[in-house]
């Protein structure tokens, strides 16, 4: 994927049209207007938060998301009884198009497949996710290079700064030139593929489940991607950020746990082709 991308200057577009166009089959295939007009204002303003790259937005989603539901209570009920089921997928499935990303899954035809699922669950596709992912890992902790560097940040702005929407663009335009034209181009593709991501789940699930399943696997994705991205990266005593292990709080220990020790963010970057950079002596 990455020779494509270095190698093929067309090859970006033709990624995000194909994921545009599954996409946009299947929400045909499934669709069934919202019940009424504020039903699709609702829908619309959900979408609008979950493809944001505001985390506090996505967060927002929330809401309106319950508005939709026929009875909000219940599937906040539900929400809230799913949670620890929803919570932990959500952890898995981001740290399984990490390790697609990787191609860590055996036989190598499945990490494409791994990815680009883990990935629709989570509102992003495998192409977008492994091209920042490398830059990371090339340059990391480089204040201009590194494409999500936490610096002196707190957690909440640094949250809602994570998600650069033009650095893929960039570095696309620094390999192969292309005009302005063409990123926007990009954009307004990759922009409609991103809605239509929330929009082929609601159809798929429905209001209720969409928002007590759905919403939450989301949200613990995108939380585990903040997590690792700032805690795993503080500034060290020269200012610079530096990669740490997490395993000596009690929630860096279940996380380590259910998302094969993801926290062991240092390790990893030693190693980045194990599935689970846990030493062997650690009990976290």
């Amino acid at each position: 994927m990455f020779r494509k991308f270095r190698d093929q200057p067309w090859y970006l577009f033709r990624y995000m049209l194909v994921w545009t166009l599954v996409l946009g089959a299947l929400s045909a295939l499934l669709w069934s207007p919202p019940p009424s007009t504020a039903a699709g204002w609702l829908l619309a303003l959900t979408i609008a938060l979950v493809i944001s790259t505001r985390f506090d937005a996505m967060l927002a989603a929330l809401i309106p998301a319950l508005a939709l539901s026929p009875e909000p209570g219940t599937t906040l009920l539900w929400l809230v009884l799913l949670l620890p089921v929803t919570w932990s997928l959500g952890v898995v499935l981001a740290v399984f198009i990490h390790n697609a990303s990787h191609d860590q899954f055996r036989p190598r035809w499945l990490n494409p497949v791994v990815g680009e699922l883990a990935g629709w669950c989570l509102r992003v596709n495998l192409l977008g996710w492994k091209m920042v992912h490398y830059y990371h890992h090339r340059y990391a902790d480089d204040p201009e290079r590194d494409p999500h560097p936490p610096g002196t940040m707190r957690f909440w702005p640094y949250a809602n700064s994570m998600q650069d929407a033009h650095y893929l663009h960039a570095r696309h335009q620094e390999l192969h030139g292309m005009s302005s034209w063409f990123y926007l181009l990009v954009g307004v593709v990759a922009f409609t593929g991103f809605a239509l991501m929330p929009l082929s789940w609601y159809l798929l699930l429905g209001p209720t489940w969409f928002a007590a399943v759905w919403m939450p696997i989301l949200l613990s994705g995108w939380w585990l991607y903040v997590v690792i991205n700032y805690y795993t990266h503080p500034p060290g005593v020269d200012g610079r950020n530096h990669a740490v292990d997490l395993c000596a709080r009690p929630w860096h220990r279940l996380v380590n746990r259910v998302g094969f020790g993801v926290l062991y963010h240092a390790a990893h970057h030693r190693n980045a082709r194990l599935f689970n950079p846990r030493p062997a002596s650690s009990a976290g």
